[in-house]
């Protein structure tokens, strides 16, 4: 798919030759190449240097999976997710299997998998994310009240044992959202407006108010595990901050940036965000000021209306 000019700010640098001795010549850094996402108008560039790249996405109740450069549609699947590094990958079967929901772990390469029942129709579990050694991945349970679905616990899997716990958790926010801490011995969700820190077994380990709620993406922990990314409240006019994990004080205020999505730490200092600009929705890489500083995607108003979430994985 051709991209549309002026998507992509590419960057020229100017070099000094110095007369130095050198045994061998560095290797030569591959240029970044635009993949069109199957099924989308979404193109996403890719740099062989970066430290995340998409191995998922979602569009609409579609789920594709990455296979080498490309991706594949998982017709039998509403979600599915890697784990980092790699290797192994958890999806969602679209419908009940024996009055069961399910997850399917996959092997990326394959499409082959063991199935592992979570719960009992009519609860869903949903939303994966993985811890960040790819041992077991967390799925937050929701049951229907009224017209609407909220949230009763979480479903925990061992990718290991290949097994599944369920836990009610009590007092929960219908709206929290359950995934791994950085480290992962806890596990952290929304909770009125703050964050709150659980244990596995759905204790309460810690809560931080007004936080805001936790960031998007697969993990709202910078890569050192310091730095907890939420968007700010409702009461700040800044729209994202990063909150100290252990006292629970604000980090910082990123300013200016005003994001549709938060998809993650790329690293320390920068965040992925989808910025709107016009009919072009852009997946950035953003600063701690809010300056976006590369396009790592482009899309349509048409495929983000549609529900497109890309899940980058670190490698």
């Amino acid at each position: 798919m051709a991209v549309t000019p002026g998507i992509y700010r590419l960057l020229a640098f100017s070099v000094i030759a110095v007369p130095v001795a050198v045994s061998a010549p560095p290797a030569a850094h591959a240029a970044p190449v635009d993949l069109a996402l199957p099924g989308t108008r979404v193109t996403v560039r890719e740099d062989s240097a970066d430290p995340l790249r998409v191995t998922s996405y979602g569009f609409g109740k579609a789920a594709y999976l990455r296979k080498g450069a490309g991706f594949t549609l998982q017709s039998a699947y509403q979600e599915i997710t890697t784990a980092p590094k790699g290797g192994k990958a958890l999806a969602v079967p679209a419908s009940y299997n024996g009055g069961y929901d399910s997850v399917v772990l996959l092997d990326p390469a394959t499409s082959r998998g063991t199935r592992i029942r979570t719960v009992r129709k009519p609860l869903v579990a949903h939303y994966v994310h993985w811890s960040r050694n790819g041992a077991k991945a967390v799925l937050t349970v929701e049951r229907k009240s009224g017209t609407a679905w909220v949230t009763s616990g979480f479903v925990i899997v061992d990718a290991v044992a290949k097994t599944a716990k369920t836990v009610t958790v009590a007092n929960v926010d219908p709206a929290a959202r359950f995934r791994w801490s950085s480290d992962g011995a806890e596990l952290v969700a929304e909770y009125r407006g703050g964050t709150r820190f659980y244990g596995p077994d759905g204790e309460v380990r810690r809560t931080f108010a007004k936080t805001g709620r936790p960031g998007g993406g697969e993990d709202v922990f910078t890569p050192s595990g310091r730095g907890l990314m939420t968007w700010c409240p409702s009461t700040y006019a800044e729209h994202v901050c990063v909150w100290d994990r252990t006292s629970g004080k604000l980090a910082a205020k990123v300013p200016g940036i005003k994001p549709k999505a938060l998809w993650g730490w790329w690293d320390e200092k920068h965040f992925i965000a989808v910025v709107r600009a016009g009919d072009v929705y852009r997946v950035v890489l953003s600063d701690l000021r809010g300056t976006p500083t590369r396009v790592l995607a482009a899309m349509s108003a048409d495929d983000w209306n549609r529900r497109v979430y890309l899940s980058y994985t670190r490698r």
